[in-house]
C-alpha cells in the first residue's frame, strides 16, 4: 500500500479515543439508522442531521413520533449522539474500502431488505479497523444490534464476519493492496476522473478527501469584528485562528456544536467554509449594487453579500420552496429581514428568467450552481455513494443553461461570478 495512502488511513486508528471509549448500543443503533437511510433510501447526511436536530428539539418537550430516530426517543447525553456521528461519518468515508473487505469475507452479497446488516458490518469493521473502542465492544454490541432492528437470525453472521476480520485483516490488506478503490476509498469513475483531470496530484486529493474537514465559521461584521468575537470564542473554551485570506472567517481548532457559538442565534456568526466565502469576496460589491443571487440556498452567501455591502439591491432566486425558507430562516437569524436591508426572494426558476426578470440589468450576479459536489466530499463523504458518473451529462447541461441565463440579465461591464464545488474540469 502507498505511504501516502496508508499514512491517511491509518492516522485514524487512534482517532478521538476518548470518543471511541463511549460504549453505547442506542449510538450505534443510531448510526446504523443514518447508515441505512444513506445507501438505501439515498438520503443525504446534511438532510438526516437537520432531521435529527428537529427531533432532538421534540425530545425536550417530550413530543416524539414513529419516525422519530433512536436517539430521539430517548433522553441522550451530547457524547452519545457525538459517538453516532462519528461512526456515520467514518463508515461513509471508507466505505468503498470496508465494502472491498466484506466482499472477501462473506460468501454471498446481502439482499437489499438486509441493508441494516450490511450497515452493521461495514460500520463493525470500520470501529475495529479505525477506533480505539475494545474489539471486543466493537463485535459483541454489533452483535446485539441484530436483535435491535428484529433480525436476530444475523447475530451469528455478524460474529462470524467480524471475527473473521480480526483473524484475516492483514492477508485481506495485502490481497487488496493493488486496488485503487481499497486503497483510496473512492468509487473506481472519481479515481479514474481525477487521474485525467489531475494526473499529478489525484493521489493529494483522495487522500484529503478522507480527512476530517476543519470546521470554519463567519463572523458577522456588522456586529462585531473577528478579533472581539474570537475572544468571546475563546471564554467559551473554544480556540479558533483568523484565516489568511477570508476576510470574515475563523478556523476552530476543533469542531463544536454550532449552539455553543456565542451569539450564534443572535446572528453573530455562521458555519460556513472558507470558499464560499471568498466567492461573495470576488464580487467587488460598491454601495447601491444591484445583485442577483442565482441560486441562493442555504442562504450563507446571500446574508455574506448583505455584510459585505448593506446597501446592495439584492435579489435572491432558490428553484425550490423549502430550500428558499432556509433562505429565509438565515437572513432572519442575521436580521436581515427588516426594512434597513433591501433584499427580495422569489421562488422561482432561474432558467425561466423572462418570466421573473423586469428587465433591469444587474451589476452582479452570483451563481453558485448545481454540480457533482467532488471538490466538497471530505466534508460530505456521502457523495461518494449518491453520485454516478452517468449524472454528469446532466450537470453540465444545467450549468451551461444557468450561465446562459445568467448573461442575459448582466449590465455591460459588469461582473458574473461562477461558483462550483467541483474539482472536475467538465464543471
Amino acid at each position: 500500500m502507498p505511504n501516502l495512502a496508508n499514512n491517511s488511513l491509518a492516522k485514524n486508528k487512534k482517532e478521538q479515543t476518548q470518543l471511541a471509549q463511549v460504549k453505547v448500543v442506542s449510538a450505534r443503533l443510531q448510526a446504523i439508522w443514518w447508515l441505512s437511510a444513506v445507501i438505501k433510501d439515498g438520503r443525504s447526511v446534511n438532510d438526516l442531521l437537520s432531521v435529527s436536530n428537529l427531533t432532538l428539539d421534540k425530545q425536550a418537550s417530550g413530543s416524539h413520533s414513529k419516525n422519530d430516530s433512536p436517539l430521539a426517543r430517548q433522553s441522550q447525553n451530547n457524547s452519545q449522539l457525538a459517538f453516532a456521528k462519528h461512526i456515520l461519518f467514518g463508515s461513509l468515508r471508507y466505505f468503498h474500502q470496508i465494502k472491498a473487505i466484506l466482499e472477501q469475507l462473506l460468501d454471498k452479497p446481502l439482499k437489499q431488505k438486509d441493508t441494516d446488516i450490511f450497515c452493521i458490518l461495514i460500520s463493525g469493521i470500520y470501529q475495529l479497523k479505525y477506533l480505539s473502542v475494545p474489539d471486543h465492544a466493537a463485535i459483541s454490541e454489533s452483535v446485539d444490534l441484530a436483535k435491535s432492528v428484529n433480525k436476530k437470525w444475523a447475530s451469528g453472521l455478524i460474529n462470524a464476519v467480524l471475527r473473521g476480520y480480526q483473524r484475516k485483516n492483514n492477508e485481506i490488506g495485502e490481497h487488496l493492496s493493488k486496488a485503487d478503490t481499497f486503497l483510496y476509498s473512492h468509487p473506481n469513475w472519481i479515481i479514474n476522473q481525477l487521474k485525467m483531470d489531475w494526473p499529478n496530484n489525484y493521489k493529494e486529493i483522495l487522500v484529503a478527501n478522507n480527512e476530517r474537514a476543519p470546521m470554519a465559521i463567519r463572523v458577522n461584521t456588522n456586529l462585531t469584528n473577528k478579533q472581539s468575537y474570537q475572544k468571546l470564542l475563546e471564554e467559551q473554551g473554544i480556540n479558533s485562528q483568523q484565516h489568511s485570506i477570508a476576510k470574515d472567517a475563523l478556523i476552530l481548532d476543533q469542531p463544536c456544536d454550532v449552539y455553543s457559538l456565542p451569539g450564534f442565534t443572535q446572528g453573530q456568526s455562521t458555519v460556513q467554509d472558507v470558499a464560499p466565502q471568498l466567492v461573495v469576496e470576488l464580487l467587488d460589491l460598491k454601495p447601491g449594487f444591484k445583485v442577483l443571487d442565482g441560486c441562493a440556498a442555504p442562504g450563507g452567501k446571500t446574508t455574506h453579500i448583505l455584510q459585505r455591502e448593506p446597501n446592495t439591491l439584492l435579489t435572491s432566486v432558490e428553484k425550490s420552496a423549502s430550500r428558499l425558507e432556509r433562505v429565509t430562516e438565515v437572513l432572519s437569524r442575521f436580521n436581515m429581514l427588516d426594512n434597513s436591508y433591501k433584499v427580495k426572494l422569489l421562488n422561482v426558476d432561474f432558467l425561466d428568467y423572462q418570466d421573473w426578470w423586469n428587465g433591469e440589468f444587474f451589476d452582479r450576479i452570483l451563481i453558485d450552481v448545481p454540480c457533482s459536489a467532488s471538490g466538497v466530499i471530505r466534508r460530505n463523504p456521502d457523495i461518494k455513494i449518491h453520485r454516478k458518473k452517468t449524472d454528469m451529462e446532466s450537470l453540465v447541461k444545467i450549468q451551461r443553461e444557468i450561465l446562459n441565463s445568467a448573461w442575459q440579465m448582466l449590465k455591460p461591464g459588469g461582473k458574473l461570478v461562477y461558483a462550483t464545488c467541483s474539482v472536475f474540469k467538465v464543471e
